[in-house]
């Protein structure tokens, strides 16, 4: 008996010192009080964003990156990593360039969950060798849960991408590569409009909470090439998750049909970038998932409307910002968190930035989150009292889970417990960046 008390007792010494060395009280000091925050503040004061002008051409191109065989599914958890049964709607990385006399953007997305950030890292030397610099490529995706995986190396990376593969993370680097590659070759004089339309009918607050509010605008740019050729970049707050976890089908959900729709009528090329998704979810009518696919997508279709465009000067900034962060702070409960140490080796550890793109007076932030839509209503109206046009998307090619209002954080929801990854404040810090950006750019 001694000896079992004995053993016992050396087991719940292991435990203990195990807890203390991994978990930690969560910081709840004030965001203005902390390091990071006056850290942005003293870099804001140092950047130097550099306008250019110039006749505008624009190009496009996208490249299949459909699996040529069965693998891993991305985009939930509770498929555990289980392959696809088979390709419903094949999946692409599509890019939009847009040049003037003196510098060239590339506005990419994916229909894949996010942009990862190992990919990028893979396709920096790529970009190197066409002489892009990484600083004017737009990354986003679609943020279709019914893509492949495969490209997730890191712990949580297997959990929603199922088995790591290194082949899935090279061959996408050498696809977004040749995208961005192709969408210079087709250059065109042309001119570039903003767009707004409104579509509450198609949008919900996912969270369950009285208090939700709901982003409903679809923001876009419409581009018009000399040549009679037209494409649109569409971003808009509903996830793409109205095909749910046990949909085992490549698809690029309602985006997909979306695109196509367009494509097929009022556009030679379209795409789709994930706006604010945080918090924001689709509409889900019809009578099986495909069936309401097809109606999400012809939902936003009938709201979207390019006859309101307003034409945008010939002037680019592009830009990314490295941005100063609070050590992360995974949730365990609601007042502790693992330790920084843990939450690298679980989650992986990246530079976390900040993507600008400012065509005329419309200001496009890259985010390295699912950005709420929430957050969005407030900033959209500060941007408009500074005569600033404002898009946010999401997954820029860095990822720190989910970024939403404060006053969420302590209610116990997925997005705001077990998806905040950074700890407390993190809404108002972002909120302060994309104003402070604002500011710089107005």
């Amino acid at each position: 008996m001694r000896k079992f008390l004995k053993i016992f007792s050396y087991f719940i010494l292991i435990l203990a010192v195990l807890g203390f060395a991994s978990i930690e009280k969560i910081d709840r000091t004030d965001i203005k009080q902390t390091e990071h925050f006056k850290q942005w503040k003293e870099l804001l004061r140092s950047i130097k964003l550099k306008e250019t002008t110039g006749d505008f051409s624009v190009g496009w191109a996208k490249v299949n990156i459909t699996p040529l065989v069965p693998g891993p599914m991305a985009g939930y958890g509770s498929r555990k990593g289980k392959e696809f049964e088979a390709v419903h709607d094949s999946v692409f990385v599509r890019v939009l360039a847009l040049k003037n006399s003196q510098d060239t953007v590339y506005l990419l997305s994916a229909d894949m969950l996010i942009i990862p950030p190992n990919v990028v890292e893979k396709l920096k030397p790529l970009l190197r060798q066409q002489r892009i610099s990484l600083r004017n490529v737009h990354f986003s995706a679609t943020h279709t849960h019914n893509s492949f995986g495969g490209w997730g190396n890191s712990l949580t990376g297997r959990l929603f991408a199922g088995s790591y593969d290194p082949n899935v993370e090279v061959e996408l680097a050498q696809k977004f590569a040749l995208a961005v590659r192709k969408s210079t070759q087709n250059l065109v004089s042309g001119s570039v409009s903003y767009n707004e339309s409104v579509d509450k009918e198609d949008i919900r607050n996912r969270l369950g909470v009285v208090d939700g509010k709901i982003d409903s605008e679809i923001r876009s740019l419409f581009f018009e090439r000399i040549d009679g050729s037209k494409a649109s970049l569409i971003t808009y707050g509903a996830h793409s998750t109205v095909l749910n976890s046990k949909t085992f089908q490549i698809s690029r959900d309602y985006p997909g049909i979306l695109l196509d729709s367009l494509e097929s009528s009022k556009l030679n090329f379209g795409i789709y970038l994930a706006g604010a998704v945080g918090s924001m979810g689709p509409i889900e009518k019809g009578v099986d998932d495909f069936d309401e696919v097809k109606n999400q997508a012809k939902g936003v279709l009938k709201h979207l409307d390019f006859t309101q465009k307003r034409e945008l000067q010939n002037t680019l900034v592009s830009e990314y910002i490295q941005l100063p962060m609070n050590h992360p702070s995974a949730r365990i409960s609601k007042d502790y968190a693992l330790r920084p140490w843990v939450f690298k080796y679980l989650f992986g550890d990246y530079p976390t930035y900040v993507k600008i793109t400012k065509i005329g007076k419309t200001l496009i932030l890259g985010m390295p989150c699912d950005f709420s839509g929430e957050l969005m209503i407030e900033l959209d109206a500060y941007a408009k009292a500074q005569d600033i046009d404002l898009i946010i998307t999401s997954f820029n090619g860095s990822y720190i889970g989910y970024i939403t209002d404060d006053r969420l954080y302590d209610r116990g929801l997925y997005e705001s417990s077990t998806m905040s990854w950074y700890g407390y404040q993190n809404g108002a810090y972002f909120s302060e960046i994309v104003k402070d950006l604002v500011d710089k750019v107005k």
